[in-house]
């Protein structure tokens, strides 16, 4: 079963604005058969990661399912636990107004095994 992370996201304000007010995710089930997918939160409090999303659901093949989170932490991280390799994750993050913040786009190619 693949573990994948997009690893801690800083998001600290700059010039009085988070980079990012929201996570949007794409995940595609490329696999013939249904898989479970596992998608756990975190925020970074000082030195302590806190979960603050655990949802669990699963795919039909060849479906694609989008999910947004807001983000209003100084750091925070995402771990997705799929249950066939066959299964592609996208990550975005907007800003406040909700336009993609380019510089911090994570696909599955760039996302970290655990």
């Amino acid at each position: 079963m693949p573990y994948l992370t997009t690893g801690l996201l800083d998001n600290t304000i700059v010039a009085g604005e988070r980079p990012s007010s929201t996570l949007m995710l794409e995940i595609a089930n490329e696999d013939i058969s249904t898989v479970v997918i596992q998608i756990e939160g975190f925020l970074q409090n000082e030195t302590t990661k806190v979960k603050y999303v655990d949802e669990f659901f699963t795919l039909a093949a060849g479906t694609v399912a989008q999910r947004s989170y807001y983000t209003p932490f100084d750091a925070f991280e995402f771990q997705f636990f799929v249950s066939s390799q066959f299964v592609n994750v996208a990550v975005w993050r907007n800003d406040v107004t909700g336009k993609l913040n380019s510089p911090y786009r994570v696909v599955t190619e760039e996302v970290n095994p655990i």
